[in-house]
């Protein structure tokens, strides 16, 4: 019985990054984007010159119609799911001094709605399969905030506690819940915001106990490692992919 997969936000960065590597371990993926649609669909195309399966979804997270009509379709399919990773998420480099309640609202509430609807939805669908997963991408910033980024810090602190919370909640089904904390990963997300900061990342590398800033590689092998059978046992926890900078 083929493995299925939806990851939001695939359509490019860390998501398009674990859903390529999910088809080469042999899982059928659902590539979700909202408004980068030839992005996804370079995604899909692109997994399928590699022999793989993948099918491109439209799925604005913040919309619980859309989320809705997502899981409908995979169940109209395939009706399980192995493997949901809540992907997305927001920045805007903003102190608490200088952010707006609505840009406030957009990096908190946006994150923690999507959180929360995608795994409601995806939650009759998981249970239909035994040893199923459910992984939250969310960054180090929960353990060491950073006062320029005070409500990124805030909504990874609640999937911090959401993640313990389904854990304890969903191991009845024998559905696993765990997140994965990268440090600062090199995507042009970074690029809106600070530019091609090449003395930027060198500091970021120079800093770390390794040498190195994440990569995309990094975490899509962090899942891998989560969703392998023998983790079984493995629920409730949150795995640093960030070469211990929390510990420096």
């Amino acid at each position: 019985m083929k493995k299925i997969a939806l990851v939001t936000w695939s359509s490019k960065w860390i998501g398009k990054e674990i859903v390529i590597r999910l088809a080469k371990e042999g899982y059928i993926v659902f590539v979700t984007y909202n408004s980068d649609k030839k992005g996804g669909r370079d995604v899909v195309i692109e997994i399928e010159k590699l022999g793989g399966e993948a099918y491109l979804i439209c799925l604005d997270v913040c919309s619980e119609k859309s989320v809705k009509e997502a899981f409908d379709i995979i169940k109209k399919q395939y009706w399980y799911l192995n493997l949901l990773v809540n992907n997305a998420g927001i920045e805007i480099p903003k102190d608490i001094e200088n952010v707006t309640f609505n840009e406030w609202k957009i990096v908190t509430w946006t994150k923690i709605d999507w959180t929360f609807l995608s795994t409601k939805y995806a939650l009759p669908l998981l249970k239909n399969h035994k040893n199923t997963n459910i992984i939250n991408i969310i960054s180090s910033l929960w353990d060491r905030p950073n006062p320029k980024f005070p409500a990124y810090c805030i909504w990874t602190a609640w999937v911090i506690a959401f993640t313990k919370a389904m854990a304890v909640s969903l191991g009845k089904y024998w559905i696993r819940t765990n997140a994965i904390s990268p440090g600062a990963t090199l995507t042009p997300m970074w690029d809106s915001m600070w530019g091609n900061n090449q003395d930027m990342w060198s500091s970021f590398a120079e800093n770390n106990p390794m040498w190195r800033v994440s990569t995309t590689k990094d975490i899509a092998n962090a899942v891998i490692m989560i969703i392998n059978d023998e983790s079984e046992y493995l629920n409730g926890n949150f795995i640093y992919m960030n070469g211990w900078a929390h510990l420096k």
